[in-house]
């Protein structure tokens, strides 16, 4: 006697409801060799809490210190996806999305620590795309799926969109990577009475007033017009005071503020000489000085632990 359903019943060979077994751990091989012929190394970057507001679980100052290399999957065949680009009440906004499916074995071998990112990536990390040179941010991790083989999922997929930078501080020891916080932070210039010595100011040193013990970190010196361009600021500095950086260990006389108190452009549009016209951000803040007294602490902002 023959069974009709003999044949179309799946393969004996292949246990599909084990943990661990042969059969998933070789389909896991040939899926992490398949991402490493199709896919694409990328930087994965997590994010480190500073200050976590934890009614809305947001960080406005949050701090991407470490970055590994990991190849990804491009699931995306036909371009970017999500809304793209458009006009919104804020403005021209980019809000390209894309999705990168990478191996659950690989990624336990990166060996995060802290927030059980050990076991999956994390929402709010960043991946740095080389295809674009730019960043996305995590939106959401799929490790689970209707549809898998040999009864277990060997694939993480992440939504990623592109990131819009908001003054994180991003210090991964990567050039590449590190220069986006320098072009794309607020930054305050500072007019030097005479050029720093013995040496000169490096970019990404820490600079320290020798009166008020404010810091910043440096963005650029241009010996030129002896402007000092500063980045992540924790305070203001005092006219007059002696600037010193921590590593050239370079010394100059603050003379001059050329910008306000609340740095409202960036290095990349001070170098391409250019201003936000749609907001007028410079001209606000430039007025809002001479009215306004910004001198007292404000409780309720970010940077308190009120």
């Amino acid at each position: 006697m023959i069974l009709w359903w003999a044949d179309m019943a799946t393969n004996q060979y292949f246990n599909h409801y084990g943990t661990n077994t042969p059969d998933q751990r070789l389909l896991e091989s040939i899926i992490i060799e398949s991402i490493k012929v199709y896919g694409i190394d990328v930087n994965y970057m997590p994010r480190t809490m500073v200050n976590e507001d934890k009614l809305f679980g947001e960080d406005r100052v949050s701090q991407f210190k470490d970055s590994r290399v990991i190849e990804m999957y491009i699931k995306n065949v036909d371009g970017f996806e999500g809304e793209g680009t458009f006009v919104s009440n804020f403005g021209l906004e980019v809000r390209d999305q894309i999705t990168l499916t990478v191996s659950k074995r690989r990624w336990a071998e990166l060996s995060f620590e802290g927030n059980d990112r050990d076991k999956e990536p994390k929402s709010g990390d960043l991946i740095y795309f080389p295809l674009t040179d730019g960043l996305f941010q995590v939106l959401a991790v799929t490790d689970t799926n209707t549809f898998f083989q040999t009864g277990s999922l060997q694939t993480f997929d992440l939504v990623c969109e592109l990131f819009a930078y908001s003054d994180e501080k991003i210090d991964t020891g990567i050039e590449e990577i590190d220069d986006i916080e320098v072009q794309q932070s607020f930054v305050r210039t500072f007019e030097l009475a005479s050029s720093p010595t013995p040496g000169t100011f490096q970019v990404g040193e820490t600079v320290t007033g020798g009166t008020s013990a404010k810091t910043g970190e440096v963005a650029k010196w241009d010996a030129t017009t002896r402007y000092l361009y500063l980045i992540n600021m924790t305070g203001v500095f005092a006219v007059g005071e002696i600037l010193t950086g921590a590593t050239s260990l370079a010394t100059g006389t603050y003379e001059t503020k050329q910008t306000t108190d609340e740095a409202v452009e960036t290095l990349a549009q001070i170098e391409a000489g250019t201003t936000d016209t749609a907001t007028s951000n410079k001209q606000i803040e430039t007025d809002a000085d001479s009215v306004l007294d910004f001198t007292e602490g404000n409780p309720f902002s970010e940077g308190t632990n009120y």
